[in-house]
């Protein structure tokens, strides 16, 4: 059988795309399969230094390998982001807690498509765990991965999009590695420095561009940090890595304070913010009493049918 490279086939990894990458690979390793965790692209503010261990994620290939791999993508399903890095007639399973492309993939791969609402693509690999009855060997390191990947995709198990079955797979890996409310802090305040060393890239690191829609503005950042007021301090500086123009908006989440700050300098947007939220802006802010992901807030626009 032809070696597998799972991947996440994106412009950057955030820690659900590195933390399930590994895990799957590690997990067919154990099943007596060729398969490695692959990646060129860099790391997002999301994978803070003390989680990553050298030689886990390989980030090249000899070509021949590429070309003649399959391939196991995982936290990502929209093949326009796909087809620049991955040969999308080799892709033998997808797994992706972003919905919408079903059936594209069901068409294509049949039973090997693994798209569900879940609050993380991590859940979804620790079922494949579950499914091979190998939990006890995972290693310690990459249940800690798959900790923090939920921790992250779940705005510390409080968003919307979070499921029971998020919350119980996060206790089954918390009781493996005795993990508790100190290292779950320690993870996002880690996260947190990490942003506010570099904080020019992490923004960039992790934007999203938005088309055809008549509230948002063409970019859309977010940041996940454990105190959103350090951030929020620094908007001054912000404002100038997007040449003062006001084609952007960031979605500060703070775990600490379960809120999310709104910021843009684009009036159509603050206007559409505060219809759909509930909220008020002042000098480019705005604050909402509920964390949103950034996909749930592009969600709420469009479910209003005034965001195009």
């Amino acid at each position: 059988m032809n070696r597998i490279i799972v991947t996440a086939g994106a412009t950057y990894l955030d820690i659900d795309a590195y933390a399930c990458s590994i895990a799957l690979a590690e997990l067919l390793h154990l099943k007596g399969i060729d398969a490695v965790a692959y990646s060129d692209a860099p790391c997002n503010y999301s994978v803070c230094p003390s989680l990553i261990e050298k030689g886990l994620l390989v980030t090249s290939l000899p070509k021949e390998i590429e070309e003649k791999a399959k391939y196991i993508i995982v936290d990502v399903s929209d093949p326009n982001y796909l087809k620049d890095n991955v040969p999308l007639d080799n892709i033998i399973k997808v797994y992706d807690h972003h919905v919408g492309f079903e059936e594209y993939w069901t068409s294509r791969i049949g039973d090997g498509t693994n798209i569900e609402f879940i609050g993380a693509a991590a859940t979804l690999i620790y079922r494949e765990w579950k499914k091979a009855g190998l939990e006890d060997k995972m290693s310690g390191h990459t249940a800690r991965l798959l900790v923090a990947a939920i921790l992250d995709n779940t705005l510390n198990l409080t968003s919307s999009n979070t499921t029971e079955e998020d919350r119980e797979v996060f206790k089954a890996l918390c009781r493996k590695e005795s993990i508790g409310e100190e290292w779950c802090a320690a993870y996002f305040s880690e996260v947190q420095k990490s942003v506010e060393s570099d904080l020019k890239n992490a923004i960039f690191n992790d934007i999203k561009a938005i088309n055809n829609n008549n509230i948002l503005p063409s970019r859309m950042a977010q940041l996940c940090v454990w105190d959103g007021e350090g951030i929020i301090k620094k908007l001054p500086e912000i404002r100038q890595y997007f040449d003062g123009k006001d084609n952007w908006l960031m979605n500060i989440i703070d775990i600490k304070h379960r809120c999310s700050y709104f910021v843009t300098d684009n009036s159509v947007c603050q206007t559409g913010l505060e219809e759909v939220f509930g909220v008020r802006f002042e000098s480019g802010v705005a604050i909402s009493p509920v964390p949103y992901l950034r996909k749930e807030i592009i969600k709420n626009i469009i479910s209003k049918n005034i965001g195009g």
